[in-house]
């Protein structure tokens, strides 16, 4: 889902529930927190499925209804009382109650803004980089609120101890656990006492409910960049390089990652999941060594930053997740990835068109 679809849906539905008007919040407090419900399920085999909505327009706004917990189990479970038909006549009467309040003074809501935090941590993010390429992936609360969390629970701190970081034979994927520690947002651990060699990484879960894992690749950038001038001088020219197969290494513990924390002790149910490559102007991703000498490059981006970003849910496909965002970022370098893993299990690698 887009962050433009979710701001849409909260605002029009006025913060409350479309059936029985009981106000939400996705602030935390989980006996009063709405959910985004489908009308036409994402999977044809869901509530209404079978419904010939395309699936590509499935996440979007037209699509969606805003429920308390109750009203979204009711939907989904007595289908044949909710058609797609009747779901979207509540919604529509819902909404002009909503506007027909606003206008009348009678009720009010609090809109649903995490940007100006969202600034606040690209800009730590760029700040931490510096010039180096970084892989970054956060989750965000839909309305940041101050203390959502105490981040110091056993169960946080036992959840950040037990993170896999990247290894693929390149990294050290042990977690030093003698590094996490409280800071001024929440808890920690960090370690860049070797970033100037291009190794580093920052995991923290914020007290507004803010999580992010940040993976330096610099070191992997600057070694296959090196490989890369010697074998292949003339079809990389200035470029630096980035491989594909350690880009798609940090994505997926990123992902597990995030998604423990999340399930082992936030209480939201729909969050922003975002992922970010810091520092990629006039770098090209190296996909694989071509059987007959050379190598198969990607093409030189401009932008600095490669960012995809996405609603999703505390229950989210970890597999649609890291599939969507690594054919993304294929697709950010000018190619394309059709699927994540051969039938024996190792990555498949991008093509070009």
């Amino acid at each position: 889902m887009r962050v433009k679809d979710i701001k849409i849906l909260w605002g029009r539905s006025g913060n409350r529930c479309a059936i029985c008007k009981i106000e939400v919040t996705p602030d935390g407090e989980i006996d009063t927190i709405g959910e985004i419900a489908h009308i036409v399920s994402r999977s044809p085999e869901g509530p209404r499925g079978d419904d010939n909505l395309p699936l590509e327009k499935r996440d979007e706004y037209s699509n969606l209804i805003l429920l308390c917990p109750t009203h979204h189990s009711e939907i989904d479970t007595f289908i044949e009382k909710w058609p797609v038909s009747k779901i979207h006549e509540v919604k529509n009467n819902h909404e002009k109650w909503v506007s027909d309040r606003l206008e009348q003074g009678i009720i009010s809501y609090k809109p649903i803004d995490n940007s100006n935090f969202i600034e606040t941590i690209q800009e730590a993010w760029g700040n931490l980089a510096s010039s180096k390429v970084w892989i970054n992936s956060c989750i965000t609360p839909l309305r940041i609120e101050d203390d959502s969390i105490d981040p110091l629970k056993d169960e946080i701190t036992e959840t950040i101890n037990s993170i896999q970081l990247p290894d693929d034979g390149f990294w050290e994927p042990h977690l030093n656990t003698y590094l996490t520690r409280p800071n001024e947002n929440g808890i920690v651990n960090l370690n860049i006492s070797d970033l100037e060699n291009g190794y580093g990484h920052k995991i923290n879960v914020f007290r507004n409910g803010y999580c992010e894992f940040l993976f330096c690749i610099e070191a992997s950038v600057q070694g296959i960049t090196a490989y890369a001038r010697e074998k292949d001088s003339a079809a990389i020219g200035s470029s630096r390089v980035i491989r594909y197969t350690h880009i798609a290494e940090v994505v997926i513990k990123q992902v597990k990652a995030l998604k423990a924390i999340w399930l082992n002790y936030l209480p939201f149910k729909n969050m922003v999941l975002t992922f970010e490559i810091l520092n990629t102007q006039n770098t090209l991703l190296f996909s694989r060594e071509k059987e007959w000498g050379g190598a198969l490059y990607g093409f030189p981006v401009a932008a600095n930053n490669l960012k995809p970003t996405l609603i999703v849910e505390k229950e989210f496909d970890e597999k649609f997740i890291i599939d969507l965002v690594l054919k993304r970022f294929a697709n950010y370098f000018g190619m394309v990835l059709y699927q994540i893993y051969t039938t024996k299990g190792e990555f498949c690698r991008p093509k070009k068109l």
